[in-house]
């Protein structure tokens, strides 16, 4: 991975934007990473990483939840304090 400061990427854009292709670019401000420039093939494969891991998430929260009966249960329970 290529580190860069930002002012230099500034300057280098270009030149930057054909290397991104061979290996990701790290931008940094005073020495501290403050983003990556990638491929857009590579952003792509991350959105779809992400989605796919928050579903695997979901699917864990609702199958170690409680059930629909237990939902409308405790539902039943909290609208008969209310009232």
């Amino acid at each position: 991975m290529i580190n860069i400061s930002i002012a230099d990427a500034h300057n280098r854009l270009s030149a930057l934007l054909k290397k991104v292709q061979k290996s990701p670019i790290l931008l940094t401000r005073r020495g501290k990473p403050v983003g990556v420039l990638i491929t857009p093939d590579e952003y792509d494969q991350l959105r779809k990483a992400k989605a796919y891991m928050q579903l695997v998430n979901v699917s864990r929260e609702v199958r170690e939840g409680p059930s629909a009966d237990e939902i409308y249960r405790l539902s039943r329970e909290e609208l008969e304090k209310r009232a």
